[in-house]
């Protein structure tokens, strides 16, 4: 919404979301009730005047005419091809060209501005109805324009007590391609569904005869991808629905049928005020009643809607998915966009939402773009340990399928949960054949390898694009797969102990919180046994986007995984793609050749084997990407302060060295750690500061932040003195 207002006066205008608009403030004079606005069409741009003139003098309209004059005479020399829109409440008559008794100085000046510009008026019509009887109806509401064709212009009864009608302009806008509707979404109606009758379409379905005759996997993948469809169309309702919800879902036929009866009633008055052919106070009083009934059906309907969304809320448990999702939306009157307008590099917004899945989408694709100019991966100690190779049986990709969450949205392909877990028995031996079949060719199917990415909010301005975490959204075979495979390398990792004992990230039994304990124990040891303590915080940036696939795939073979297992990931890696979805409008396919996607089943698993040969550097502990390296010492009681200086420097070479070693694991594996987060710390209850005069230029870098510690540990170590 813009709005110009000034006391007692003003205007204000309302623009929908998927329009692409700017005001034009430079237009604008400071004290008057004025507002120009451009909105940029296929054909021509329109640039629509709004304005108010109040009854003021003879010299204030000559000063707002004389103003909206040379204004538009800038606008055209700049955009010659522009249409002008002026409209509002003018205040003006004029008896030839309004159709009023008289012809006052406002009613000359907008007449000769009109003719001056090839202006047209479209309304035709009064826009006040006068209550005194002997007061004639007027037109005192305007809509100019140099391009009068298409439109469609209506005068409606007034809104609440206002005097003046409402008038109503439809003009054709032929939107660019990018910023048109993204269009209408598909709703399933699951509990009208026959389950039993799907179970038995899939149950005695020919799926060896059909699906399994081409010898490559994505084809036989997408073969099964379409008969689950085609039993969901045979089995299960549905309807199409516009995307983006309604604006007042609470207006229904009450309020359609008591609107028609307002807007009947307002056309008799208005006519026979102009006609006087009857008595108007009659005509007067129905439309009075119908405006009133029209007011309290819609109060009944707004309370009704409420009422029976309270009524869900309070049947739905508190803090579930459905509460919130439920709350969110009637937050946002079920049509609010779920992103405000994002900046651009050249300092332009997006506004409509196929500008931002564009934009987000170039950006995570250029995050997970990584140019390894020729750099030969590292190599890693082989491990004495052999992984076997991953077993599919109908018993395991039964259990992923009852495990599935049926609230969860579905992939690309439109398979939501339910279907799969409520038919998960006459599913499950398809599915095994199909997975054994793409792990024993080490192919991943080419459907399984593009993902809709849904960008989610971190701290910072949610205007800035690089404050969203791109999270995928892959088609439900695909991560059915990639639970089986999951759990079978984990239990394999974790028996053999091949993850570091330093890692706490994505591991069954362990946390962040056991991390923050631990580390604040050791650290709390060495205060109060008189030593000191110093800890430096690293986090890689974008850590799980840019991965290198060289990297983590040269290191597979060194923890003992299969051939076929280490030919499946490679697949899996490969020729991937994303899409952005904001708000049902999606992106353009953006390839990637790096990362492993946030959202996948396997891409925990594969980023610890990817950064698990860093926590061998020295004492450093990570939760995932977040890592934390120390040392310590333990002192004595009466320490002279030469052995502090000398323990504090032995402190410094120890983080020195651990800070080289994690620089170089970073060169080999091309990754980046992000100095804005970067930070260090000193533990310390001594009274002398602990200053540091290394030169070393990482651990110069690091100091000049703080590493900010958790309260309970500030509280159990007493003073801590920072760098």
């Amino acid at each position: 919404m813009e709005h110009s207002f000034v006391p007692r006066a003003g205007v204000c205008v309302y623009v929908r979301e998927d329009i692409c608009s700017r005001r034009l403030g430079s237009l604008e004079g400071s004290d008057l009730s004025i507002l120009w606005l451009r909105v940029d069409s296929d054909d021509h741009p329109r640039v629509y005047v709004c304005l108010y003139r109040s009854h003021s003098g003879n010299a204030e309209t000559d000063r707002l005419i004389d103003h909206v004059q040379m204004a538009t005479d800038s606008l055209l020399q700049q955009v010659p091809s522009a249409e002008i829109v002026i409209l509002g409440d003018f205040n003006a008559h004029h008896a030839e060209w309004l159709g009023s008794r008289l012809t006052d100085h406002a009613g000359r000046s907008v007449y000769d501005f009109a003719l001056a510009y090839g202006l047209t008026q479209l309304v035709t019509s009064p826009t006040r109805i006068p209550d005194v009887e002997d007061h004639t109806p007027s037109l005192l509401d305007l809509l100019l324009t140099s391009h009068p064709d298409g439109y469609q212009v209506s005068v409606d009864a007034p809104l609440g007590s206002s005097d003046h009608c409402l008038i109503r302009s439809v003009v054709p806008l032929t939107l660019p391609s990018r910023l048109r509707s993204a269009g209408c979404r598909r709703v399933w109606h699951y509990r009208s569904a026959d389950w039993d009758g799907m179970r038995s379409f899939f149950a005695s379905y020919p799926w060896g005869r059909v699906c399994f005759l081409p010898d490559d996997p994505s084809a036989v993948a997408d073969s099964v991808t379409d008969v689950v469809l085609q039993g969901m169309e045979l089995f299960i309702p549905s309807s199409v629905v516009p995307i983006g919800g309604r604006s007042q879902p609470w207006f229904g036929r009450s309020c359609k049928t008591a609107l028609r009866s307002k807007q009947e009633c307002y056309q008799a008055w208005a006519a026979a005020s102009v006609t006087r052919d009857v008595n108007t106070s009659t005509l007067k009083k129905k439309y009075n009643f119908a405006s009133r009934s029209f007011k309290r059906v819609i109060a009944k309907a707004k309370s009704e809607h409420i009422g029976r969304i309270g009524e869900k809320l309070v049947r739905l448990p508190s803090g579930t998915r459905a509460f919130w999702s439920l709350a969110k939306a009637v937050q946002g009157n079920f049509c609010k966009p779920s992103l405000p307008s994002l900046h651009r590099e050249d300092d332009s917004l997006a506004h409509d939402a196929k500008e931002k899945a564009d934009l987000l989408g170039s950006l995570f694709a250029s995050n997970s773009t990584v140019d390894d100019g020729g750099n030969t991966p590292p190599t890693i100690p082989r491990c004495e340990c052999s992984m076997p190779d991953v077993r599919f049986s109908q018993r395991s990709v039964r259990r992923a399928l009852l495990s599935l969450d049926i609230h969860k949205s579905s992939g690309p392909d439109g398979i939501p949960p339910i279907v799969l877990r409520t038919c998960a028995p006459e599913l499950a031996p398809v599915l095994t054949r199909l997975f054994r079949y793409s792990y024993s060719l080490g192919v991943v199917p080419k459907s399984w390898k593009t993902a809709f990415v849904h960008p989610i909010p971190k701290k910072g301005d949610r205007s800035d694009p690089s404050n969203y975490r791109p999270i995928a959204i892959t088609p439900l075979f695909s991560k059915i797969m990639e639970s089986v495979v999951n759990c079978h390398l984990m239990r394999y990792l974790e028996d053999h102990q091949l993850i570091s004992d330093r890692q706490y990230g994505f591991r069954r039994g362990r946390s962040a919180g056991d991390l923050l304990v631990y580390l604040t124990h050791r650290w709390a040891l060495a205060v109060e046994s008189k030593g000191e303590a110093l800890a430096v915080s690293l986090d890689i940036a974008k850590a799980f986007d840019r991965v290198w696939h060289k990297a983590l795939l040269s290191k597979l073979p060194s923890y003992g995984l299969p051939e076929k297992l280490c030919n499946w990931i490679t697949s899996f890696l490969a020729d991937r793609s994303i899409k952005v979805v904001v708000d049902g409008a999606c992106s353009d396919y953006k390839p990637i050749n790096a990362g492993v996607p946030q959202g996948c089943v396997l891409s925990p698993t594969l980023f610890l084997l990817h950064i698990n040969d860093m926590l061998q550097a020295g004492s450093i502990h990570c939760y995932a990407d977040d890592s934390t390296g120390d040392a310590l010492y333990t002192g004595r009681a009466n320490i002279s302060r030469e052995n502090v200086t000398e323990y504090r420097n032995k402190l410094v070479s120890e983080v020195e060295s651990l800070l080289d070693k994690v620089s170089d694991w970073g060169r080999l594996n091309l990754v980046q750690f992000n100095p804005q987060k970067t930070q260090v710390c000193a533990f310390t209850a001594k009274k002398n500061p602990f200053v540091s005069t290394a030169k070393h230029k990482y651990f110069y870098r690091l100091s000049q932040r703080i590493f900010v510690t958790a309260t309970t540990l500030g509280r159990r170590i007493g003073n801590c003195s920072f760098f």
